[in-house]
């Protein structure tokens, strides 16, 4: 797809001007690209309406540039970094990079097709950067160029694979914004991180790698209810001095052993008993050792009075089929339970993974009723669920 934004479409196609006001234009086209799901139909729509008329050009192009994906050291990269520069910048909300390793240099690139050569600079609209599409070489180099390009206090959300440093401290001091902050891990001790000055308003952060003091005094700083993590083995003491304020709570990558069901489980509902959503971690079992119903053990979960959505998992090499069906009556089924997203996994064998996924839905006539999901992203699923639960906060 050519991304020219200097193209200059006919006033309308009969050649009048338009007499629609623009607030039922701009209707218009975002009522076509709410409605296709698919980015590449969407932008492909979106670009011939910028080519109909001046008006939906305009609008057109405001959606076009508003969440750009933007792949190092491609065509479309570079097509994309020219519509940037020739005045699209300043309409775009947010910013995913992918493919980047962060050198410091082309190494015979091209320049445009790299994310240092954007302009951030004018983007005074961006509120989420994403840059966790791969793991960074050298971010030293990368967290001057956001210090010195990314304008103050804009950003809402940030995400990188990198350890919160010397390097990237910098940067997060200028974006005091900051709702939703996900990185790899900390790094140092950081007299920053004690400051209730120092991203005050951090509503939800994601973290690879648990650490300890540093960890605590950040996470009991700040009005943090979304937490993620990815390695509960190692969760701190002081878990219980900041669970009570979560209403979401996904270690969904984690993996537990089932003879550590119950221990693990009562940890996290005797203190974090105001959960909304919990994405709980992926249960492994022996082989052929997955039973018909739900263990018992997961009727602890009744005992957050909360919960709303919930997800489990189950691993193991010879699975046995899960009724479903047994699921809410597994847990209690607690009154506020609307939803359950179950996920059923063979170990990768010769013909690589044996995934089943369904959802159980609470309907207020017919009761519990399930859905295949096959092809769900499980992370895709829980962060809709947290935008209708009003806990994305970005």
């Amino acid at each position: 797809m050519a991304l020219d934004p200097e193209q200059k479409p006919h006033e309308t196609l009969d050649g009048q001007k338009s007499k629609l006001p623009p607030e039922l234009l701009r209707n218009i086209v975002e009522e076509v690209s709410l409605s296709i799901s698919d980015a590449k139909s969407r932008n492909h729509t979106l670009f011939n309406l910028l080519l109909t008329s001046s008006d939906l050009h305009r609008e057109a192009r405001r959606l076009l540039y508003r969440d750009i994906i933007f792949v190092q050291n491609t065509t479309i990269a570079g097509q994309i970094s020219d519509a940037l520069h020739a005045g699209a910048a300043k309409y775009v909300r947010s910013l995913r990079v992918e493919d980047f390793v962060g050198d410091a240099e082309p190494r015979g690139r091209s320049a445009k097709t790299d994310f240092l050569h954007l302009p951030l600079n004018l983007m005074d609209g961006l509120r989420s950067l994403d840059l966790s599409g791969s793991p960074m070489r050298d971010f030293s180099s990368v967290a001057e160029f956001l210090q010195s390009s990314v304008p103050a206090n804009i950003l809402l959300k940030f995400s990188a694979l990198v350890p919160i440093d010397d390097d990237i401290l910098p940067f997060l001091q200028q974006q005091q914004k900051i709702q939703f902050l996900s990185l790899h891990r900390f790094q140092e001790p950081n007299t920053f991180l004690r400051s209730p000055h120092f991203m005050p308003n951090l509503k939800r952060l994601k973290l690879y790698l648990l650490p300890d003091a540093e960890f605590q005094e950040l996470v009991e700083n700040r009005p943090i209810t979304v937490f993620r993590f990815d390695t509960f083995f190692r969760l701190p003491q002081y878990w219980g001095t900041f669970a009570s304020r979560l209403h979401a709570l996904d270690i969904s990558h984690s993996i537990a052993g089932v003879y550590d069901l119950k221990k693990w489980i009562e940890t996290i509902v005797t203190a974090a008993v105001n959960l909304r959503l919990f994405a709980c971690f992926e249960v492994s079992y022996f082989p052929g050792a997955v039973p018909a119903t739900m263990p018992a053990v997961f009727g602890l979960f009744s005992e957050l009075r909360h919960l709303e959505v919930l997800t489990i998992s189950f691993n193991a090499a010879l699975i046995g089929r899960l009724d479903v069906m047994t699921i809410p009556e597994g847990v209690g089924s607690p009154a506020q339970l609307k939803s359950v997203l179950v996920t059923q996994r063979r170990m990768p064998g010769p013909a690589g993974d044996d995934v089943i996924i369904q959802e159980l839905q609470n309907t207020s006539g017919s009761g519990w009723i399930a859905a295949p999901r096959d092809g769900t992203s499980r992370d895709d699923w829980i962060e809709s669920s947290l935008r209708k639960l009003d806990l994305a906060c970005c």
